[in-house]
């Protein structure tokens, strides 16, 4: 009976992750950010960190919710402490850009380089801008030109460029 209910909650969770996602997308309904963010809160609150991921966002533009940088902040450090590279990304860029945060480029470059180590193109990407301008580092073109390279391969295109020009 334990693992049922178990199992029953993780459907659940990815089940209002998705009605989320739809509400966000206007999906087969009206799109309405405001019950987006709500479907996301609830599974963001079981631990989805996908949905913590796109409540985050939705804080940080104040689609559906009142804007709120330090609400942002909170559920984008939820979702990078389960390791999603998203959230990871988007507070490199908070820390990057002083957003909701006091600018700090060593923890911009930190939580970039996580989010690249897990693949993502747009991290590889900001980190590789960060070496290839001497932001938070000296400037470092083979480092630059690694991460563009690895963005590039997975087809981001302001990578390819940025390659070009490196």
């Amino acid at each position: 009976m334990k693992k049922f209910l178990i199992l029953s909650l993780c459907v659940l969770c990815v089940e209002l992750y998705h009605l989320g996602n739809q509400y966000a997308k206007g999906k087969g309904v009206t799109k309405n950010y405001a019950i987006a963010a709500e479907y996301y809160r609830r599974s963001a609150e079981m631990g989805n960190s996908n949905a913590q991921d796109k409540l985050a966002v939705r804080y940080m533009l104040g689609q559906g919710v009142p804007q709120d940088l330090n609400v942002a902040r909170h559920w984008f450090e939820k979702a990078a402490e389960q390791g999603n590279p998203y959230a990871e990304n988007e507070l490199g860029y908070m820390y990057a850009a002083g957003k909701g945060v006091k600018q700090d480029y060593p923890m911009s470059m930190k939580w970039y380089q996580k989010a690249a180590d897990h693949g993502l193109a747009s991290a590889q990407y900001n980190l590789g801008l960060m070496y290839a301008n001497g932001i938070g580092t000296s400037v470092d073109k083979v480092k630059a030109k690694a991460l563009f390279s690895q963005a590039a391969a997975r087809g981001f295109a302001p990578a390819k460029k940025a390659l070009a020009q490196v």
